[in-house]
């Protein structure tokens, strides 16, 4: 795990005390300008976790994302019966908040652009919308269940 962390520092911006677990993987599927990563400090991110970072990804510091997780910036306008290949790409930024807890097996679609600090999402949920600061939230589609307090 060194070795992947030594290496995945010479090509993207990842603060210290951070790290990417096993078979997780930082890709751009689609080229655009906007595809950058930034990783915070004491950012863990568990196994199992694909993270497109197409639109541009800003993941805070203490962010905890949790094993499986599916992070998308972009998806694809289907807009007539044209082939997929033909079909426009619409890229969206994301930022995921300072202290952030994200479950197993969460998707957070193209569509959403930020996780608030604080948030927490419970495993499983899907997330089609932004998130507010300390808001927890669960299920498909996601509801909020409740909300943290603030220090």
């Amino acid at each position: 795990m060194k070795i992947k962390m030594v290496l995945l520092k010479i090509f993207f911006k990842i603060g210290e005390n951070s790290y990417i677990s096993y078979r997780s993987i930082l890709l751009a599927p689609h080229k655009s300008v906007s595809a950058k990563i930034e990783i915070g400090n004491n950012v863990g991110i568990e196994h199992d976790c694909d993270i497109d970072f197409s639109g541009g990804l800003v993941i805070k510091d203490n962010v905890w994302i949790s094993e499986k997780v599916l992070i998308s910036t972009h998806d694809h306008t289907i807009i007539n019966s044209e082939l997929k290949s033909e079909q426009n790409i619409r890229y969206s930024g994301l930022v995921i908040e300072e202290d952030a807890w994200i479950g197993a097996s969460v998707i957070i679609l193209g569509s959403v652009k930020r996780i608030g600090k604080g948030a927490v999402i419970g495993a499983g949920s899907v997330i089609r919308k932004s998130v507010k600061d300390y808001q927890i939230v669960m299920g498909n589609p996601s509801q909020v269940v409740g909300k943290r307090f603030s220090f």
